[in-house]
C-alpha cells in the first residue's frame, strides 16, 4: 500500500474523517456527561419530592400530636360532664378528618346508646340498642367497625347518620383499661372511601384517651354523689340539704316564689327497733324513703337529716299546699303495709310531720328549719300521727 503524499486526496480525506471522528467521540462524551448529569438531577428532584413529602407528612403529623396535646388537656379539663362534652367535640373535629363527629354513651341501664354530643351532625338521633346498627355492634363487640361505603352496608340504623345516607362511616369503641366499653367515638364522610386505613390506630388511641377520662368523671360524681347522699337510704344528707335550701331561698328571694320545708319524723321508732332489732329498723327508714319520693313531685327534695327523721323541700308550694302535701304522706304511711306494723302503739306504722313556708313564716333558711322542728314537736305532744304548721311566734311552748 502507498502512503499518502501530502497534497493527495485520499490523505485530506482520511484527515477529515478522522477529525470527524473526533468530533463525534467528544460530542458522544459530552452528550453522557449530560445524561449523567441529568440523571443526578433527577435524582435530586425525587429526593427533594420525597424530602418534600416527608416534611408534609412530618407537618401534619405534628399539627395531629398538637391538636391530641389540645386534646388531651381537654379531656381532664372539667370533672363535670356537659362542660366536658362540649369541650372535646371541638378538640376532636381538629384531629379526626370528618365531615362530622359524635360520642355516644349509655343510658341508664346499658342496653341502649344516645348521641351525647355532636359536631356537624344533621339532627339529634335516636337511642341504638346494643348489638343493633353498627354503634350497638361495635358497643357490644368492643371492636372498630370502619364502613368505606355506607351504600352497601345494610346493618347501618338511620339513627347512627351524621351527615346523610351515603358516605363512608368509622366506629370505634372507647375502651377502659379493663376492657369495658364506656361509649361509641364515631365519624362520618360524605364521600365513600375517603377514610384512610391509618385512621383506625389513630381513632383507637383517641378512644382510649376519651374511655378513661369518661371513667374518671363517674368516679368523680360517684365519689361525689356518696358525699352528698345518706349511705342507708340513698337520700340527700343534711349537708346537701343545706345547699338544696339556700338555693331555693335565692331563687324564691329572686322571683318571689313561695316554697315549704317538712319535717317527717317516725312515731315511736325506739319501740319498732327493741321489738324487731336495728336491721328491720333499717330497712324500714329504707322503706320509708321509697314511699316518700313516691308520694312527693320530682322537684322536690327529700333528704334524711339523722336518725329516723327526714326533711321534705317543696318548691312553689304556699301553706295550703305544704299542708295538703304532708297530710298525703301521713295517710300513705298510715296505710303502707310495713312489715312488723302490728307491733306499733296502735297497730299501725305513723309519722308525725310539722312544715314552715317562706316568705310567711320566715325568709331565713335557719328559721324555717327551727319553725318546722318546733311543729312537729307540737305534733309529738299532741300524741303524733298528725300534721302541724309552723307555730305562731305568740304561741305557747307545751
Amino acid at each position: 500500500m502507498t502512503a499518502a503524499t501530502p497534497g493527495d486526496p485520499a490523505g485530506r480525506d482520511a484527515d477529515a474523517l478522522r477529525q470527524r471522528l473526533h468530533a463525534l467521540e467528544a460530542q458522544c462524551a459530552g452528550q453522557a456527561r449530560e445524561i449523567r448529569a441529568l440523571e443526578r438531577i433527577e435524582a435530586l428532584l425525587e429526593r427533594v419530592e420525597a424530602l418534600e413529602h416527608e416534611q408534609q407528612h412530618l407537618q401534619d403529623r405534628l399539627k395531629e400530636l398538637h391538636a391530641v396535646l389540645a386534646l388531651s388537656r381537654g379531656l381532664s379539663a372539667t370533672l363535670e360532664p356537659l362542660p366536658w362534652l362540649r369541650e372535646i367535640l371541638p378538640l376532636l373535629s381538629r384531629v379526626l378528618p370528618g365531615d362530622a363527629v359524635a360520642l355516644w354513651l349509655f343510658e341508664e341501664g346499658g342496653q341502649s346508646l344516645q348521641r351525647a354530643a355532636a359536631l356537624g351532625s344533621i339532627g339529634p338521633g335516636a337511642p341504638v340498642r346494643r348489638g343493633e346498627g353498627i354503634v350497638g355492634l361495635v358497643a357490644a363487640t368492643g371492636q372498630a367497625l370502619l364502613v368505606s361505603d355506607l351504600g352497601s352496608e345494610s346493618r347501618v340504623l338511620a339513627a347512627e347518620l351524621l351527615t346523610g345516607p351515603g358516605g363512608a362511616y368509622l366506629s370505634v369503641p372507647c375502651r377502659t383499661a379493663a376492657g369495658s366499653v364506656v361509649a361509641v367515638l364515631t365519624a362520618q364522610r360524605a364521600n365513600p372511601h375517603d377514610f384512610p386505613l391509618a385512621i383506625l390506630d389513630l381513632a383507637q388511641g383517641l378512644a382510649g384517651y376519651l374511655a378513661a377520662a369518661w371513667e374518671n368523671i363517674q368516679l368523680y360524681q360517684r365519689t361525689r354523689e356518696m358525699a352528698t347522699r345518706d349511705e342507708l337510704t340513698g337520700l340527700w344528707n343534711r349537708r346537701q340539704l343545706a345547699e338544696q335550701l339556700d338555693q331555693e331561698i335565692q331563687r324564691a328571694r329572686r322571683y318571689g316564689h313561695p316554697f315549704a320545708v317538712v319535717l317527717v319524723d317516725i312515731d315511736n321508732f325506739k319501740v319498732y327497733n327493741d321489738a324487731h332489732g336495728h336491721l328491720k329498723g333499717d330497712a324500714l327508714l329504707r322503706q320509708l324513703a321509697e314511699l316518700l319520693v313516691r308520694t312527693t313531685r320530682r322537684a322536690d327534695v327529700v333528704a334524711r337529716i339523722g336518725g329516723e327523721e327526714f326533711v321534705i323541700l317543696l318548691p312553689e308550694s304556699d301553706p295550703a299546699g305544704a299542708a295538703a302535701t304532708a297530710e298525703k304522706i301521713r295517710e300513705a304511711v298510715a296505710d303502707a303495709p310495713f312489715p312488723g306494723r302490728e307491733s306499733q302503739p296502735g297497730g299501725g306504722l305513723t309519722v308525725t310531720l310539722g312544715y314552715a313556708c317562706f316568705p310567711d313564716d320566715s325568709e331565713e333558711a335557719v328559721v324555717l328549719l327551727e319553725l318546722a322542728d318546733r311543729a312537729l314537736y307540737l305534733g309529738k305532744h299532741a300524741g303524733g300521727n298528725c300534721v302541724k304548721p309552723a307555730p305562731h311566734p305568740s304561741a305557747s311552748q307545751p
